[in-house]
């Protein structure tokens, strides 16, 4: 009897390791305290959009600069600012820009965190995932250490995230595996840390926007 219990007690310890890899917790703990200790964070990034089923991609490129709680976000003719708070969204085309209330939750996705909150997006592992220690890739002469998680919400639409950082322990790239065949990819390159930033670059001021229209959503 004693041997049967001492046989499930180290299944049941094998198995939470496996749910919960220390090693991919400290990595994590080290990425997500690391962006937090920088001043700002200026970056160019991609997004790659793929189904699987119907054999059909789209990408589009973009930069994203970082300063606390605030944004800058610059895509195909859309640029987006926020304070945390409130969201600016301007249409370039038609000089147009909405402003919002920011609202999050829990049951946000990857992607809507990354248009909402970027930097969440290395913090999610926090609640309600589990998370192991994957391979090791070389990517452009670099060792990129991979870690995956998965929710333990089984209702979410997604069934993985994987992660890949770079060996100075900075975010590279997210992969984020739906359960309708679908994939998504966000690649961080010139990731640059600490820089000089234009505080003004941040905040969206109607003013250095001839004839803009306003369209606020907050009242």
């Amino acid at each position: 009897m004693k041997k049967i219990s001492l046989v499930l007690l180290m299944f049941v310890c094998i198995n939470c390791f496996a749910q919960k890899d220390p090693e991919a917790k400290e990595l994590l703990d080290k990425v997500a305290g690391q962006i937090f200790s920088y001043k700002n964070i200026t970056t160019d990034f991609d997004y790659l959009f793929e189904n699987l089923a119907e054999e059909k991609s789209e990408s589009y490129s973009g930069k994203l600069v970082v300063k606390g709680k605030k944004f800058r976000m610059d895509v195909d003719k859309t640029i987006t600012f926020s304070n945390g708070k409130q969201r600016w969204v301007y249409l370039i085309d038609n000089n147009e820009v909405t402003i919002s209330n920011i609202e999050t939750s829990d049951d946000d996705s990857p992607e809507d965190r990354f248009m909402t909150d970027p930097l969440s997006l290395f913090t999610i592992y926090r609640d309600g995932f589990k998370y192991l220690l994957g391979d090791q890739e070389d990517i452009d002469g670099k060792t990129m250490q991979i870690v995956e998680l998965s929710p333990e919400n089984i209702k979410k639409p997604y069934f993985k995230i994987k992660y890949w950082f770079t060996p100075e322990n900075n975010p590279y790239q997210l992969k984020c595996f739906l359960k309708d065949g679908t994939r998504y990819t966000l690649t961080l390159s010139k990731f640059a840390v600490n820089q000089k930033v234009d505080e003004t670059e941040l905040n969206f001021n109607a003013k250095n926007y001839t004839g803009v229209e306003v369209i606020d959503m907050t009242e």
